[in-house]
């Protein structure tokens, strides 16, 4: 895998778990016994709310619901309105500057292999103490135009007001001390349907900008926010069974092998 010069590496943002509004207001036991969960807030238009699990490499995972109550029609139109909860959904890269995406995407235009990236979209939500986040969201799509299913390719989370207001993990370092031992991501693997792994590999290439011509392990480095964090950092893709995003976490001596964080929700730890 030869990697080109002179462009941002994909940052991992964060991953996007989705859970039901009752068990976002009363959170499980069994979470709060492995993570320090920090609060979140309601997203602009009012449909989302959320909370968050900071981790020292800077990624986070964002735990999100549907408000009660709800229009089913509002829902069904929403990027995860048909995802199931109590699932991994969708993750997100970011850049250090809105301005990089332009470059993400023209290589993925240029990849030609079907897919592209909108502009990108304002976004925002509100934190609980009333500090205002603002974002734009690039998100892909097929050639037709149409969305493309959640999580198999990135969305990117680009701020308009500083990161450190929307993922505080160095300015509240004990968000980040995790019961668990869990200290970031390490690894990320995609399961895609066969009919579009190629395409969507080629896609890889071009968000990364590197040549995986010939690799009979298709892997693609990512970085984190906080650069100095030490772990794989890797994303794998692949057509195989089970579960549409897995993930695996940067653990510490006496951190569990595995880990339930949610029913249907089993992670791995690396050391």
């Amino acid at each position: 895998m030869s990697e080109q010069q002179n462009a941002p590496r994909a940052t991992l943002d964060h991953i996007v778990i989705l859970v039901s509004a009752s068990d976002l207001l009363q959170l499980p036991e069994r979470l709060k016994d492995s993570f320090v969960v920090s609060p979140g807030g309601t997203h602009a238009g009012g449909d989302t709310f959320n909370k968050l699990i900071l981790f020292e490499d800077g990624v986070y995972i964002e735990l999100i619901a549907f408000v009660e109550g709800i229009d089913p029609e509002v829902r069904a139109k929403h990027r995860w309105g048909g995802q199931p909860e109590n699932s991994i959904v969708d993750w997100a890269y970011t850049l250090p500057h809105e301005s990089d995406f332009g470059a993400i995407q023209q290589r993925v235009k240029d990849a030609k292999a079907g897919f592209t990236y909108n502009d990108p979209v304002p976004g925002g939500r509100t934190r609980p103490d009333g500090v205002v986040l603002k974002w734009a969201l690039g998100v892909a799509q097929d050639a037709d135009g149409n969305g493309v299913e959640p999580g198999h390719l990135p969305f990117w989370c680009l701020d308009r007001t500083p990161r450190s207001n929307r993922v505080p993990y160095e300015e509240d370092k004990a968000q980040t001390q995790h019961p668990s031992g869990a200290h970031g991501i390490s690894r990320l693997r995609l399961n895609v349907p066969s009919s579009q792994l190629s395409q969507l590999q080629s896609v890889y290439d071009a968000i990364h900008n590197v040549d995986n011509t010939g690799a009979s392990e298709k892997e693609w480095r990512f970085n984190t926010p906080n650069g100095s964090a030490q772990a794989r950092h890797t994303l794998g893709v692949a057509s195989e069974s089970g579960y549409k995003i897995k993930l695996a976490f940067k653990g510490s001596v006496g951190s569990p092998s595995f880990l339930e964080l949610l029913p249907n929700i089993v992670i791995k730890f690396e050391e």
